[in-house]
């Protein structure tokens, strides 16, 4: 090809058309920015495929992981819903005895047993750490980014804080009456707690005390978890519409 046109050059200078020559040396120059265009228009086509390849594996592998999580969350929120619930009914009880009149296995030492339970969420954060290493802009959805960040980088480490509150709570809580709790191992269940087999007028004030400042833990830490849940909820409806709607 290259040959070719050499000629047609020669041809034009040796028969002195410069005219001519001028007008075609334009057009060469022309026809070879025009393929330049053309061969950089093709290679950020490709560059750019690449990306939205990129970018859909790794939200498909989010969307995975969120739904993960979303699960787990719906039984930790069902699970501590009803430790609160049932951790209230024993301060009432309590408030409402004197201390001599407690009777463990007339209230039942199962609700003593879920007053002692915590609960702690395992969220995969597997899909963002992989999105973090190759930057967050990869998502072009403003709207998913902002859920993403506000997900993993704000709500999550707030979440891991209120567990640890709620752990040293229930760690205070068992500290402060060790001399009046028992462990008991239920029929329906292979782990231990720890519950309390008798009170005194100062233990079953320290006891409703300490419960309800695991209570208060647990209901802040519920109340993240709900507010989670929604965000996860919002994002993953999000990413569908994004990416996976079929046409």
């Amino acid at each position: 090809m290259i040959k070719f046109f050499r000629k047609i050059r020669y041809d034009l200078m040796e028969k002195n058309k410069t005219g001519q020559y001028l007008k075609y040396a334009i057009g060469e120059i022309v026809l070879v920015v025009i393929g330049i265009l053309i061969a950089l228009s093709i290679n950020n086509w490709s560059k750019s495929n690449q990306l939205s390849n990129q970018e859909y594996k790794l939200v498909l592998e989010l969307k995975n992981d969120l739904t993960e999580t979303q699960n787990e969350l719906i039984e930790d929120i069902n699970t501590l819903s009803q430790i609160i619930q049932k951790s209230d009914s024993i301060i009432t009880y309590l408030n409402k005895i004197e201390p001599e009149e407690f009777d463990l296995n007339l209230y039942g030492a199962n609700q003593f047993t879920w007053a002692s339970f915590n609960v702690k969420l395992y969220p995969r954060t597997i899909a963002y750490e992989n999105l973090k290493s190759l930057e967050i802009q990869l998502v072009a959805n403003d709207s998913i980014r902002f859920y993403i960040t506000d997900i993993f980088d704000r709500k999550l480490p707030r979440i891991v804080n209120w567990e640890a509150n709620a752990i040293d709570s229930q760690t205070n809580l068992n500290n402060a009456l060790e001399q009046n709790l028992t462990t008991i191992k239920s029929d329906n269940y292979e782990y231990y707690s720890l519950i309390p087999f008798t009170f005194t007028k100062d233990s079953k004030k320290l006891f409703v005390n300490r419960l309800a400042i695991l209570q208060n833990d647990r209901i802040s830490l519920n109340s993240l978890y709900t507010d989670l849940l929604d965000q996860i909820n919002a994002l993953l409806k999000l990413l569908e519409n994004e990416y996976f709607q079929s046409n």
